[in-house]
């Protein structure tokens, strides 16, 4: 009889685990989806640095915010890898360049709170994207 007892405590265990991995799958299949704002927070605190770029991807596509565009060039850019990659980020730069609120993101983000200085945050895009160009091409 504790065999039998074993086996259906074992199975019991099992298909508990199954379940408990099935809903965690489904919450992130929801959450990838419906959620990306959510994944970016996720993977970026989990340092997976690509995941977190193309979910910055889906969160600009689903927002349609200059700074979420803006965010997704630069994390595109640094976990690029293939010239298909750096082929994106540019056509991805382009688009944030072309952005209506583009001119007024790049007077936010011009002043340096730390320092005081100024900066050129249209140089700096102009320079992922043709950096980005350069390696597309090569």
């Amino acid at each position: 009889m504790k065999s039998g007892v074993g086996k259906l405590i074992a199975k019991t265990a099992a298909a508990t685990l199954a379940f408990i991995l099935a809903a965690l799958l489904l919450f992130l299949g929801v959450c990838s989806l419906c959620f990306p704002s959510v994944m970016v927070g996720l993977t970026n605190g989990l340092g997976l640095e690509r995941s977190c770029a193309a979910y910055s991807v889906n969160l600009y596509e689903q927002t349609g915010d200059v700074a979420d565009l803006a965010n997704a060039v630069e994390r595109s850019y640094f976990t690029a890898e293939t010239a298909q990659d750096f082929a994106r980020v540019a056509q991805l730069g382009e688009q944030l360049q072309a952005h209506e609120d583009y001119d007024a993101y790049c007077a936010e983000q011009g002043a340096d709170s730390a320092s005081g200085e100024f900066t050129d945050y249209d140089a700096y895009i102009t320079a992922l994207i043709e950096s980005a160009r350069a390696h597309a091409a090569a």
